[in-house]
């Protein structure tokens, strides 16, 4: 498509607006830094989206870098720039001599029905959550665990976890670890954590066999040297969340917050992160084995409470033997260690099955 020159047509801009958007807030108030003389877009698109912004690294989705295109204010100079391009940022700028701008200067997904922003809604119901990087759900089987009561577990699990937000945040990424279970059983039991509500939730991450302590991911049938139920669960969690880092660190974004789950008690409710204060806290409920059952914590507050637990346990057999003794408070000496506090989980909110 070629577009007259804006001196031929008498036009000077072209606005697109889409007809099921409701602004929130009166524009001029939120964009009196724009350049009406750039292509204006809303806001990037957040990084789980659209992946790095270099098409050759490993990023989410090997995506380009995109702006949302709810709302697009174009020179009419520009206006074949934006038919080349359309929402694709870096094009944009290269083609524009960078001469493109947004109105908010923070990362969002266009959907308000997975996360919500200051600038507008869509007609349909907006999300309560406001999403830089979602949500990683951390589940613990155990190592002893088999196949039936793993796949009743799931069922509670996706209730009390999965379920982020209201309506329900697709921002949930899944990592999973099942013990000395067999090949077929880690297949059947991946397919069984599929999750097609998700973003990701096709390729959920799932780790099984038992953990010997090295950083192998693939699938392990060795001798545990985990003593200890609180050791045995530091070193699933630990092997979790170096899948979870690798993440992060491959796109270039940071969780809003982590929850972990083991299966050995019963789930009080449906556990919203975002209802918890993670900055400097963990918030946890002890299971019968008294180790976490649920857990919540921010991302960088999962790396500083793993390395605090693994530290502990590679001086000696002395933290092993509080930890049989005494698992929550040895739990609770680590964690306050680091410079975090720990706080129980309070009051879940209610199942909605």
């Amino acid at each position: 498509m070629v577009v007259q020159p804006f001196e031929k047509c008498g036009l000077q801009a072209l606005l697109v607006v889409h007809p099921d958007m409701i602004f929130k807030t009166h524009l001029p108030s939120v964009i009196l830094n724009a350049t009406w003389s750039s292509v204006l877009f809303g806001f990037r698109l957040h990084e789980r989206f659209a992946g790095s912004p270099d098409e050759e690294s490993e990023g989410s989705r090997r995506r380009l870098d995109y702006v949302a295109d709810q709302i697009e204010w174009c020179p009419w100079e520009y206006t074949n720039c934006l038919v080349a391009c359309g929402p694709k940022y870096r094009c944009l700028m290269k083609k524009t001599g960078g001469k493109v701008s947004v109105m908010l200067d923070e990362r969002h997904d266009s959907d308000t029905q997975a996360d919500r922003n200051p600038l507008y809604r869509l007609v349909r119901q907006e999300s309560r959550l406001e999403v830089h990087g979602g949500v990683a759900a951390l589940l613990l089987f155990g190592e002893s665990a088999t196949m039936p009561p793993m796949l009743q577990q799931l069922q509670a699990v996706r209730a009390a976890v999965f379920r982020q937000g209201e309506p329900p945040t697709k921002w949930v990424d899944v990592y999973a670890h099942a013990g000395n279970i067999s090949r077929e059983s880690c297949r059947e039991l991946r397919d069984a954590l599929v999750e097609p509500s998700l973003f990701y939730g096709l390729s959920p991450h799932l780790v099984c066999g038992r953990l010997d302590g090295s950083r192998d991911r693939s699938y392990q049938d060795v001798s545990p040297v985990c003593d200890c139920a609180l050791r045995a669960w530091a070193e699933a969690v630990r092997t979790l969340s170096e899948l979870l880092m690798d993440r992060e660190t491959s796109v270039d974004f940071e969780y809003d917050g982590v929850v972990i789950v083991g299966f050995d008690g019963r789930f009080q409710g449906n556990y919203q992160v975002g209802d918890y204060d993670t900055k400097d806290r963990v918030h946890v409920e002890f299971g019968p084995l008294q180790v976490p059952h649920v857990l919540i914590a921010s991302s960088r507050g999962l790396a500083q409470l793993v390395g605090a637990l693994l530290d502990g346990f590679s001086n000696g057999t002395a933290m092993c033997e509080k930890a049989r003794e005494h698992p929550v408070a040895a739990f609770e000496r680590l964690v306050r260690g680091v410079g975090l506090s720990v706080e129980l989980v309070q009051n879940p909110r209610a199942l909605s099955l």
